[in-house]
């Protein structure tokens, strides 16, 4: 089983490292979105890697703006990274059922949709180009 490798035991600190590395300006390698690039739409996880890094930053206005859903990534990223180094291995908090499951990921889709039907048919700046 995956979670029993303890070797994966630093990967969220690692990923709060990486985010922090590119949120200081460290140019890194990360990938660009297939959706947007294949649809032209912005996917539903668009500018969460921007909220993360304002958030770790502390600019959480500017994080909100970006994505709301960045500061409680960023929360749960730092309670992963504390539980896996505890347990010395990969421990990641998941939603306890699928209910739950299935209200994150309506959730998700729901802001989402909101967001992509400000930016197309209002106008709004619901995806920032910076």
């Amino acid at each position: 089983m995956i979670g029993h490798q303890r070797w994966l035991a630093p990967m969220p600190l690692a990923s709060l490292g990486y985010l922090v590395a590119r949120g200081q300006g460290v140019h890194l390698p990360g990938i660009i979105c297939p959706f947007r690039s294949i649809t032209g739409v912005p996917c539903p996880t668009c500018h969460l890697t921007r909220s993360a890094m304002a958030s770790l930053r502390g600019d959480l206005g500017l994080a909100l703006h970006h994505h709301i859903f960045g500061p409680p990534l960023v929360a749960w990223l730092g309670w992963a990274a504390w539980r896996s180094l505890r347990q010395h291995r990969l421990a990641l908090p998941l939603p306890s059922g699928p209910a739950t499951a299935m209200l994150l990921l309506l959730l998700l889709l729901g802001y989402w949709l909101v967001r992509v039907a400000g930016w197309t048919l209002l106008g709004w700046a619901t995806f920032p180009v910076t």
